[in-house]
């Protein structure tokens, strides 16, 4: 392994060398912010360009059809800005979140280990697996600009899975499909590195470690719709 030069060369190592990325880190916490800063820069510029493109008029009334089967008394926040505020802060709160919680997750389930790190080392990490989702902002504003703008915003993300196979609000399974990350093998991935490059954990225990987060939420969540 060669540590990253530079912040610069450690996010293109994400992509690169996702072990010289994990190895720079680990000698440089602070260089993890890079990664989480740009994490919240990027919806404000998607989002901003969607709705710079999109046909406004067309747009609500796509939303307000479905909204009235499903949240009625909010067809009146149907407003640009209101929209384009509410999809920003929806992407920022999200990509926090799980970065706070799989920092959580790795400070807890690496602690049998020889190396413990503290808390604030694997938030650093987690903002790095998380960090493709940069490159889903840029496939998304791709494709919005191919189609013009004619995609409605539940389905413009190709971060989820509903980027892809956009379900109306309408479908029970609207949320799950608009939450559930596209490049998830890429961050669990980017976890076991992390793990593996950190940690004298083995190989098959790391694996477990990365992957078991994503499955419990997403399978318990799935199992609540399927039931209800």
């Amino acid at each position: 392994m060669n540590p990253s030069s530079n912040p610069l060369i450690m996010l293109v190592d994400i992509f690169r060398s996702p072990q010289d990325c994990f190895a720079a880190l680990y000698e440089r916490s602070a260089w993890g912010w890079q990664p989480f800063i740009v994490l919240l820069i990027t919806p404000f510029l998607f989002w901003g360009a969607y709705f710079a493109n999109v046909d406004f008029e067309w747009l609500k009334a796509g939303l307000s059809a479905q909204m009235e089967a499903t949240n009625p008394d909010l067809i009146h926040l149907l407003e640009a800005d209101t929209l384009l505020a509410s999809e920003i802060i929806s992407d920022v709160m999200s990509r926090t979140l799980t970065i706070i919680l799989l920092a959580l997750w790795f400070n807890l389930a690496t602690r049998q280990g020889s190396t413990k790190l503290g808390f604030w080392k694997w938030f650093a990490a987690s903002s790095v697996v998380i960090f493709p989702a940069v490159i889903g902002d840029l496939a998304s504003y791709a494709s919005m600009l191919l189609k013009h703008g004619q995609v409605m915003s539940y389905a413009a993300d190709l971060n989820s899975v509903n980027g892809l196979i956009k379900l109306p609000l309408t479908n029970p399974w609207s949320p799950f499909t608009s939450s559930f990350p596209l490049l998830l093998p890429w961050y669990i991935f980017l976890g076991y590195a992390a793990v593996i490059t950190w940690t004298q954990i083995e190989r098959a225990q790391a694996i477990v470690i990365a992957t078991l987060p994503w499955v419990a939420y997403y399978g318990i969540w799935a199992i609540t719709i399927a039931i209800s």
